[in-house]
């Protein structure tokens, strides 16, 4: 677990609607991965590495969106500092990646026999709007490290619920997940930065 009082430090609001969402889906996710385990022999092993599968695509599509929404509406930041190392820190270079990710995914399933599940009723249902932010840029990557956090924890469950049963399937999750803790630490670096450039203004000042 991570110490979310590392990510609280300062003054800040927390925009809890991409983060509420990464919350459910983990829940979907082990809920899901229950049910899988506790099914009978009349589902096949294929027909429950879809539905994990799904699972995870649903993770990264909300990801992607989010990503992208934050592209869109980087004038929204509250200051031209913040839009510049905004810009600065590759944002087109998160969601890409998630996009990769999700095509990995859909085309696992597809692999396996099943349908990729991209139907939105399916995803957290959300408004848009509520994937926009307007705070600090601090605020912003607070928030996505929280996501991301959770995501390496689905992702690492969902490594382990597969193991030895499919190779394939397996190797595509550890790339997720390793990229996933990649993003987090990154971010953790961006804040500490910024962070530390903060209180140097102040002694500064």
């Amino acid at each position: 677990m991570f110490d979310l009082r590392f990510l609280c430090g300062g003054a800040f609001m927390l925009n809890t609607a991409f983060i509420d969402d990464m919350s459910v889906r983990r829940t979907c996710a082990r809920q899901c991965m229950i049910k899988c385990s506790l099914d009978g022999e009349e589902n096949s092993l294929q027909a429950k590495l879809v539905s994990v599968l799904n699972e995870a695509l649903a993770t990264q599509l909300i990801c992607v969106l989010r990503f992208k929404a934050h592209d869109h509406s980087g004038h929204t930041l509250s200051s031209k500092g913040d839009l510049d190392k905004f810009i600065d820190g590759n944002q087109r270079e998160r969601f890409n990646p998630a996009q990769v990710h999700a095509d990995r995914l859909a085309n696992r399933i597809a692999q396996l026999g099943g349908i990729a599940d991209f139907n939105p009723p399916c995803l957290v249902r959300r408004d848009y709007r509520d994937y926009m932010n307007t705070g600090s840029l601090p605020d912003i990557w607070r928030e996505d490290l929280i996501a991301h956090r959770i995501a390496v924890d689905i992702f690492r469950e969902m490594v382990r619920y597969v193991g030895a049963r499919d190779r394939e399937t397996r190797q595509i999750l550890e790339g997720i997940l390793a990229d996933e803790k990649q993003q987090a630490d990154s971010l953790a670096a961006k804040i500490a930065s910024l962070v530390n450039r903060d209180q140097v203004c102040r002694v500064a000042v």
